[in-house]
């Protein structure tokens, strides 16, 4: 096939410590893979709701690389959204989508354009272990992945959202309808025949985790309950059984009152008995309030993302574009 064109999508919330070094970095990779991988590059920056000098750097890269767009989102849309802002407005044959961390390693972008020429249209970045993790976050997320699992959510254990994408697959990705989004599963619904391409995730050079315990858990529950209805069906499984238990509990009671003396009334079994069960039903409600407001979301057919203004750099005999889309 011919050498493709390429974009690298590259979400940026607050990241003015880290985006210099990330073009930089980009860059110096790209210029020796042109003519050899790729024939054209460009770097998709998405502003998301930053409060820092973000875009203030942003603009000032565009005379550093060439080809340089920067969607400049009105708030932050969540990484979900800031990801999907960026896969609508790339123009590559091939869509590479990288953290502005640099944690996942950039080197490997050349070995996932190899697949894409050997004709896969989604190469998956896998981590080859979580070793640089801490052991919390590393069991909570050998927990999370399973979970996935074992609810039928189709995931690749240990894949972010370090991934390439065809055009084509690009395109059928853009008509998906969801607001709540998790990536790294949804993709996995437009082509079930991808490659994977393994690497050792490198520490962070500058700045900060945007990833917060409380939006880890948020990422968690859109994953369960986006993709799976197992929770609801288990659910119902353990009312029917609960309700047998009563049953057989209610029939207990009664013969112990009317055919024994060893039948003595107390506060405490039944105190135990009420809470649990009550525990539960608070439990299940909010399984079920939790799709109930998916559903609500969804209704709403909110925008994903919405766009404050674009700025690109423009190109011989074009004019820059610094304004709305």
């Amino acid at each position: 096939m011919n050498l493709p064109s390429l974009s690298s999508v590259i979400p940026c919330h607050n990241e003015e410590a880290m985006l210099p070094r990330t073009i930089s970095e980009l860059d110096a990779l790209v210029k020796p893979w042109l003519g050899l991988h790729m024939r054209s590059c460009e770097y998709v920056l998405v502003n998301n709701g930053s409060t820092d000098r973000t875009l203030e750097v942003m603009r000032s890269l565009t005379s550093v690389a060439a080809d340089i767009s920067i969607l400049d989102l009105r708030r932050n849309f969540g990484y979900q959204g800031s990801i999907t802002a960026g896969l609508h407005h790339a123009g590559g044959d091939a869509v590479v989508t990288i953290d502005c961390d640099l944690q996942d390693d950039p080197a490997r972008i050349a070995e996932m354009l190899e697949r894409f020429k050997d004709g896969y249209e989604l190469v998956l970045g896998v981590r080859r272990s979580r070793d640089s993790d801490s052991f919390l976050k590393r069991i909570t997320a050998q927990f999370y992945y399973r979970l996935l699992a074992w609810l039928d959510v189709e995931v690749v254990f240990n894949h972010g959202d370090f991934r390439l994408m065809s055009r084509a697959l690009v395109e059928e990705f853009k008509k998906l309808p969801e607001t709540n989004r998790l990536l790294r599963a949804l993709i996995l619904q437009l082509d079930s025949r991808y490659a994977l391409v393994y690497y050792d995730r490198r520490p962070r050079p500058a700045g900060e985790t945007k990833f917060s315990p409380g939006r880890l858990i948020g990422l968690a529950l859109d994953g369960i309950t986006s993709f799976s209805s197992t929770p609801i069906r288990l659910l119902t499984l353990a009312g029917i059984l609960m309700a047998g238990v009563a049953m057989v509990l209610a029939v207990y009671v009664a013969l112990a009152l009317l055919f024994t003396t060893r039948y003595v009334p107390g506060w405490a079994s039944t105190a135990m008995i009420m809470l649990f069960f009550s525990g539960t039903q608070m439990f299940s409600l909010g399984v079920v309030g939790e799709y109930i407001a998916k559903s609500y979301m969804e209704i709403k057919r909110r925008p994903v993302f919405t766009v404050r203004h674009t700025y690109s750099q423009p190109r011989s005999g074009e004019e820059p574009n610094n304004g709305n889309p």
